[in-house]
């Protein structure tokens, strides 16, 4: 029987309130996927690392991995660097298959309270 896991991949930062903000969306996503193991790692300048993640849902068995860039767009690192990372794991651990997904990207339906559209937005129908 297959068991899935889901990994949020950060790029990671020296700032420690973005990597605390990181780590909130990642539990979040664990929050609201009770069903899978969920971990999280980071690129580089934090800790811990995409491969600690990896390692914690390997131990726990899961054989397939869903891989979320948890940034907003897909600039050169959701593009390149952590596909690497996953890539080199997956070559060095055939037993488990790692399968990346998309950036989190930006909802224009809802606004910074999350009630909605802006009301002065063109998508509102009010200027």
């Amino acid at each position: 029987m297959t068991k899935i896991g889901v990994m949020v991949c950060g790029h990671g930062s020296r700032d420690e309130g973005a990597v605390r903000e990181f780590q909130s969306v990642a539990r979040g996503i664990k929050e609201r996927m009770p069903q899978y193991d969920v971990d999280s790692g980071f690129l580089e300048f934090a800790t811990p690392i995409i491969r600690d993640g990896l390692d914690r849902l390997r131990e726990k068995k899961n054989d397939v991995v869903l891989a979320v860039p948890g940034m907003l767009f897909a600039a050169g690192h959701a593009k390149n660097d952590i596909p690497s990372v996953l890539n080199t794991y997956e070559a060095q651990n055939p037993e488990m298959e790692i399968r990346y997904g998309r950036e989190l990207g930006i909802d224009l339906e809802v606004d910074q309270g999350g009630l909605g559209p802006d009301p002065g937005s063109a998508r509102s129908g009010r200027w």
